[in-house]
């Protein structure tokens, strides 16, 4: 079981690094439970230790997760690409597991490491680049060009903040 595990993990390392895609994780709709499950408990420990929108962290980032594996999921069956779904919805979850990780590892270490402002830059450079890394999941479960992908993933990331305002508007002036 174990080597399972790092075998998936080094497939998603490879998927983060651009090197591999969806099609090389099994087709599992119990390892896509699987790795949403660890998607969430991740979430929900980053939440505990991690104060990032409050009490209603969770939630948002629940609603935003699956708001966006909706959006991927028309946009999948829209190119008749119906087989790789859970692939490539098993890829982006566990790739954001893989990202989630880093990023609440980065938030205990880097500021022992470095100045607050340098430790900000590079949690967020490394935030961005989940949204080259769906792109490049997408495209490859299209089977169109990796700028279609990125450019997919640019929408479903604004459609997203979007969402994220409705449920997380900013103070009203004077307030």
């Amino acid at each position: 079981m174990i080597g399972n595990v790092l075998t998936l993990f080094k497939t998603l390392l490879g998927i983060i690094f651009l090197q591999k895609g969806p099609e090389d994780i099994p087709h599992s709709p119990l390892l896509f439970t699987i790795v949403a499950v660890v998607w969430f408990a991740v979430g929900l420990m980053a939440m505990m230790l991690i104060d990032t929108y409050g009490n209603s962290g969770l939630f948002i980032d629940v609603v935003l997760a699956f708001a966006g594996l909706g959006i991927y999921a028309i946009i999948v069956n829209g190119f008749g690409r119906r087989a790789r779904l859970v692939r490539c919805l098993t890829a982006i979850l566990g790739c954001g597991v893989v990202f989630s990780i880093v990023l609440f590892s980065g938030r205990l270490v880097m500021p022992l490491l470095f100045t607050e402002n340098e430790a900000s830059w590079a949690i967020q450079l490394i935030w961005f680049w989940s949204i080259p890394v769906e792109g490049h999941i997408i495209a490859r479960t299209i089977e169109r060009p990796w700028v279609i992908g990125f450019l997919i993933a640019l929408a479903v990331l604004f459609a997203q903040l979007q969402l994220f305002a409705i449920f997380n508007p900013p103070p009203a002036a004077g307030a």
